[in-house]
């Protein structure tokens, strides 16, 4: 899995880059990745994924936040994408738990003091499963009935670093995944 983290810009997520090959298209990552960049998240009507979320007409809106675009290749699967989705929330909240803070892990949310810390949603397409994880840098800009918090609310200053240690740790925890699923063998 390629890692790459944009520190050079920021870059606003309309939810146009769950699409596959992202990555590719924008950086000439071709495979399994993560890119983590930081920018304001306005996703689109037109690019919901989730159909609960579009049928109550919700906002996804933050002024601030890190994200995490994950793509993967092996197997596309809408439950293995949602299973690798919770995964990756709960290794987000490990980080988290290295600088102190108690998390709780809601389905696919972050939660710090009862308030909203992240938005993640996970779907398929004919060649990849793709993965939006978004972290408020700080609770502006998100919808009015929504009880946010940000990491530089609970004490995350130096975001780039957090961005390297978070995209580090999903690395890792997908190549162990992934190491560990080829070296067992078929029951008999």
């Amino acid at each position: 899995m390629e890692l790459l983290i944009v520190k050079d810009k920021r870059i606003d997520y309309d939810g146009s880059a769950i699409k596959s090959h992202w990555a590719y298209r924008n950086f000439g990552i071709l495979g399994n990745s993560i890119v983590v960049f930081r920018g304001r998240c306005d996703v689109k009507v037109e690019e919901m994924i989730d159909i609960e979320d579009l049928r109550a007409n919700k906002e996804i809106k933050s002024d601030d936040m890190v994200h995490y675009i994950i793509e993967i290749f092996d197997f596309p699967s809408v439950l293995l994408a949602s299973a690798l989705q919770k995964l990756f929330i709960a290794k987000l909240c490990e980080v988290l738990g290295n600088y102190d803070i108690k998390t709780f892990r809601k389905g696919d949310d972050i939660y710090v003091n009862n308030k909203k810390l992240s938005i993640s949603i996970a779907t398929v397409s004919p060649v990849s499963m793709k993965i939006h994880i978004g972290i408020n840098v700080e609770a502006k800009g998100i919808p009015v009935d929504v009880n946010a918090v940000g990491l530089k609310e609970i004490g995350i200053k130096n975001i780039e670093k957090f961005m390297e240690e978070s995209g580090n740790a999903l690395k890792a925890e997908f190549e162990k995944v992934k190491k560990d699923s080829l070296k067992v063998r078929w029951t008999e």
